[in-house]
């Protein structure tokens, strides 16, 4: 480990895109701004997106991952690897049990701190088999972790029954409020209701569009349905949508940008957060997503009754929660919605001001930093005063570098010369990435269209606090 008044080096695993509408994004965007440390973060390659960048003071490293889904998460896995064994780090953090596995038996004789964070799950369309690999490199994780974070007490109190209470640490989510927060839009007709999230089977896309049939039939609305990046989910959900007879009234598009995420919720009346009565909810403590930006957008939800999602919003208080797999409970939830005014604006009031209070981006990050602090005792103590200034540099006159007559004016310009080309950095990329350019050319993005490109948006940073 490094000296208590070292930087802690810090590899970060996700899989992933980052920037992106999706957790990974945001919980590592936090970490970037949260910790003190040289960070290092692995995700996963969209064409959009090229190789390498940075996230704050962190470096970004992308993955390209092909194939089936086992053959992408075995390539990540590979990649973070080779880059564990490149260079030294003090922490290395994964969100995933798919990389997790691969690190969890180098880190005694590496030397390295292990955290796994439980925040990626297996998908129930691949069948029993890769649930099982799922679980199996769970445990592994679990058991060779040196600290485990979840999001919810749920899965804190469901660990703790396992016999892992001694090295769990609970992180909720959190969202940057003031992105979100905009101006309240008077209700449509028909009223414009949102799903955002993956297409798997544990999302209960099929209750969904039953509840939707049903309260088409008592209100007028529309409904977008979005969020899942594979063109095969949104076919097979197209399939189901034309089997309810509701092609008039529901849309279904692909991943939304990133920056357009704000933007979108806010033209919507109301948001559904629909999740099954599965372990990755029940048991995992997992919080369907999105939620919280809902709430910061001044929505008003209905939402599935699973532990995590119990954390954030109480029935009635802060939103409206209908058991899994109910239907006609779901429908009943968004035709009250839809016609009680009061309602929605007593809802919505109450759960900005929880999600502010409790579960804003500025919370998390100072989670963060505690848990690393418990983590590496004196890593996160620190005093801006003295760290937060590049060093000095002192300039010499300029009559003392140049003498007059080599200075430029309009009668005795300087020749024009080249601009030198900048240094070659010697960082050490995943996997078989170039050596690191300050241009890319990999060759999907010299022919892309740069119109889709996501640049990460700037983000708050929280203060340290000063080192008695």
């Amino acid at each position: 480990m490094a000296p208590m008044d070292a930087r802690l080096r810090v590899l970060v695993t996700a899989f992933g895109t980052v920037p992106g509408p999706n957790s990974h994004s945001s919980a590592l965007m936090g970490m970037a701004a949260a910790l003190r440390g040289d960070l290092d973060l692995v995700t996963r390659k969209t064409p959009t997106l090229s190789h390498q960048g940075r996230l704050g003071e962190a470096r970004l490293f992308r993955v390209r991952c092909e194939g089936l889904p086992a053959e992408q998460r075995a390539a990540f896995g590979r990649a973070v690897k080779r880059q564990l064994e490149a260079e030294p780090y003090d922490v290395v953090h994964v969100r995933g049990p798919w990389e997790g596995e691969y690190v969890a038996p180098l880190h005694r004789a590496m030397g390295f701190r292990f955290v796994y964070e439980v925040a990626t799950f297996p998908d129930e369309a691949e069948g029993p088999d890769a649930e099982q690999i799922w679980a199996d490199a769970h445990l592994r994780c679990l058991e060779e972790a040196d600290l485990i974070l979840v999001g919810a007490e749920a899965a804190a109190r469901s660990l703790a029954e396992q016999g892992f209470a001694g090295k769990v640490a609970v992180v909720p989510p959190g969202v940057d409020v003031d992105a979100y927060d905009w101006w309240p839009s008077p209700f449509g007709d028909p009223v414009r209701l949102i799903y955002l999230g993956a297409f798997t089977a544990d999302r209960e896309i099929p209750t969904l569009l039953s509840a939707l049939r049903a309260a088409s039939k008592r209100i007028p609305l529309r409904a977008l349905v979005a969020g899942d990046p594979h063109p095969e989910r949104r076919e097979n959900v197209q399939r189901m949508i034309d089997a309810f007879e509701l092609g008039e009234l529901v849309s279904v598009r692909g991943e939304p940008r990133a920056v357009a995420l704000p933007a979108l919720i806010a033209a919507s009346d109301l948001a559904v957060v629909s999740a099954s009565a599965t372990p990755r909810f029940r048991e995992f403590g997992d919080l369907p997503e999105p939620l919280l930006e809902y709430l910061a957008c001044r929505r008003p939800v209905v939402a599935a009754g699973v532990p995590a999602v119990s954390e954030v919003i109480r029935d009635e208080h802060e939103g409206l929660v209908y058991p899994p797999g109910d239907e006609t409970t779901l429908a009943d939830a968004i035709v009250l919605l839809a016609t009680d005014a009061a309602r929605r604006e007593e809802l919505v009031d109450r759960a900005y001001d929880r999600v502010r209070a409790r579960f804003s981006g500025a919370a998390r990050r100072r989670r963060i930093a505690e848990v690393y602090e418990m983590l590496s005792p004196g890593s996160q103590s620190w005093d801006s005063w003295t760290e937060a200034f590049d060093e000095t540099v002192e300039w010499a006159p300029i009559s003392s570098m140049v003498d007059a007559d080599d200075v430029a004016t309009s009668e005795n310009p300087l020749p024009e010369e080249p601009t030198p080309a900048m240094p070659r950095s010697e960082d050490t990329l995943v996997g078989d990435f170039p050596a690191f350019r300050n241009v890319d050319t990999s060759p999907e993005l010299e022919v892309m269209d740069h119109s889709d490109t996501i640049a990460p948006g700037p983000d708050v940073v929280v203060g340290p606090s000063r080192d008695e």
